[in-house]
């Protein structure tokens, strides 16, 4: 089996006296309660604080969670009930235990040998299947909370024995269909049997399938094993494309639809956009099956207390570095933009997000969502001011509001953080190129200035004081030169300097040398001669006063 999982059937004891002994409706999942429904079409995708430290890149997959959040509301409860009475009331008199239910699939298979269209069985049957209708604009969250629904019952389920009897049956509980791009019956035909074939691992498309079978014929097999497969529910999404139907016209669907409801029991849950309106009151006939279980029109959330929870759960979500609390200025301004169309205000939220990340702003205010506004939701402008207006002949203007394409969305402001990334990158490699060629330029003209016999930190020195002089581009000529032209300019000072201390020592060697000969013609010793040229003092005094002999005289006798 591939496709799908399949289950084996459990059955349960029925609290509902109309459902009892049919196994197809005891093997369903219980009757939830109110509080049940909630706890399970909640989803709160998880969220850790700690992301909001994660590399940009990361933080950007991260933000796709929010298409996880999803917030039950009234109508979703309302949906969750319609959906439950409609599968168990098709079941209903269609139980295969029964012998009415039996004949009718064998009257269905003998219709199909003879090649004929049933539209009406010998067998009587009880019509209690009852369809019903969800027109509401695009992104609205239709589809979405149908799947949340239909994923509390198990597609396939698997009979092997019903109360100590074999019962060998693979039920469907829901089949969902889009409905062809050019409203055709034998597209839709086509895709039910490949929808079985995908479930059952059967060969339905190949067998029933061929062009060159009429449609009518096709009709008829898909009808039968509708009834065979014990199909519960048809979805039947996107009707809108009906207006656009070829041969035959929208009518010719539309009561199939009701050959099916009505002959055998199947419910059809039609799902479209306002577009579909028009082509459901042209038939009064659908118009009332569709009413089966009361139509639902959803259209804009108002700004009440369900708004605000809605907000609240989504805002919990930033994965900014900065958090931003949340404000009825904030949640206003979201009201706004979006018009209380769910879809339009988390797409908002997250591109206000992923452009506070991308931008380095890292915090989400006013002024960027006003941004994101204006740039992202500018193709659904003109459909939101019609809602703003409130003017039914202005909203009837837009039969459906186009979705915003995420991904085009989420690409541009990535290919934003790609190009900065891409600068940071070529700078950092601009940075590693410039610096290998100063390291090699040093290098050589260092090893050039050592083979002159220059000191290796003098060079140095010298070198830097070039490159702060000319910059970092200076020419390998240029920076040798100068380099040269203050090395040869410092030891020129070195050796003047040195040569200044040769001849002070000299010039106070001979100085002395010539006292001395004169004390020696004098009589005198070297300290008497001193004491008469005042070069000394006698000790008695207390201080000596300085003397330009002074210091001369200190170093010559220690």
């Amino acid at each position: 089996m591939y496709g799908k999982e399949m289950v084996d059937a459990i059955y349960s004891e029925q609290i509902v006296q109309d459902y009892e002994f049919n196994p197809l409706i005891e093997a369903l999942p219980p009757i939830f309660t109110e509080d049940e429904v909630i706890e399970q079409l909640s989803v709160f995708p998880s969220f850790d604080e700690k992301e909001r430290a994660l590399n940009s890149n990361y933080r950007f997959h991260c933000v796709q969670r929010l298409f996880q959040y999803f917030q039950p509301f009234e109508t979703h409860l309302d949906l969750e009930q319609r959906i439950s009475r409609a599968i168990r009331q098709g079941y209903l008199h269609r139980n295969p235990m029964q012998r009415e239910e039996v004949m009718r699939v064998h009257e269905s298979y003998q219709a199909i040998k003879a090649g004929n269209f049933l539209k009406n069985y010998q067998t009587e049957a009880k019509r209690t299947a009852a369809g019903f209708t969800i027109i509401g604009l695009s992104g609205i969250g239709k589809s979405t909370a149908i799947e949340r629904v239909l994923s509390f019952y198990p597609q396939l389920i698997k009979h092997r024995e019903y109360k100590g009897k074999p019962f060998i049956f693979t039920q469907i509980s829901w089949l969902k269909l889009e409905c062809p791009f050019d409203g055709s019956l034998k597209g839709l035909c086509i895709s039910f049997f490949s929808e079985l074939d995908r479930l059952l691992g059967s060969n339905y498309l190949n067998k029933f399938g061929a062009s060159r079978n009429t449609t009518d014929l096709m009709l008829q097999r898909m009808a039968h094993l509708a009834s065979l497969h014990g199909v519960g529910l048809l979805i039947i999404d996107e009707i809108q494309h009906l207006s656009l139907s070829k041969s035959g016209g929208s009518d010719k669907m539309l009561n199939f639809f009701v050959t099916l409801v009505n002959t055998i029991g199947i419910p059809v849950l039609m799902v479209g956009t306002n577009k579909a309106i028009s082509i459901l009151q042209s038939e009064f006939r659908q118009a009332r099956r569709g009413s089966g279980q009361g139509d639902m029109v959803w259209s804009q959330m108002p700004k009440d207390m369900s708004w605000e929870l809605f907000v609240e759960g989504m805002w919990e979500y930033q994965w900014t570095a900065n958090y931003t609390p949340l404000t009825e200025e904030l949640s206003d301004f979201i009201y706004e933009e979006s018009q209380g169309i769910i879809d339009i205000a988390i797409k908002l939220f997250m591109l206000s997000q992923v452009s506070a990340i991308s931008t380095g702003t890292e915090k989400i205010s006013k002024k960027i969502m006003k941004k994101v506004a204006n740039d992202s939701l500018r193709l659904v402008k003109p459909m939101l001011d019609a809602l703003k207006s409130g003017i039914p002949s202005e909203i009837a203007k837009y039969e459906d509001i186009r979705p915003i394409d995420i991904d085009e969305e989420m690409e541009r402001y990535k290919a934003s953080v790609d190009l900065q990334e891409k600068i940071r990158i070529q700078k950092k490699l601009q940075q590693q190129k410039r610096e290998k060629a100063e390291q090699s330029l040093l290098e050589d003209v260092t090893l050039q200035l050592l083979s002159m016999d220059f000191d290796s930190k003098e060079i140095e020195r010298a070198v830097k004081s070039v490159l702060n002089k000319f910059g970092e581009d200076v020419e390998k000529p240029t920076l040798l030169k100068e380099a040269v032209k203050l090395l040869i300019d410092k030891d020129e000072i070195k050796t003047e300097n040195t040569n200044k201390k040769k001849k002070v020592s000299q010039i106070s060697g001979n100085y002395l040398g010539g006292l001395m000969k004169e004390a020696r013609q004098k009589k005198l010793s070297v300290h008497e001669l001193f004491l008469q040229k005042n070069i000394v003092k006698q000790p008695s005094e207390e201080f000596w006063e300085e003397g330009e002999h002074a210091a001369l005289v200190s170093n010559a006798i220690s």
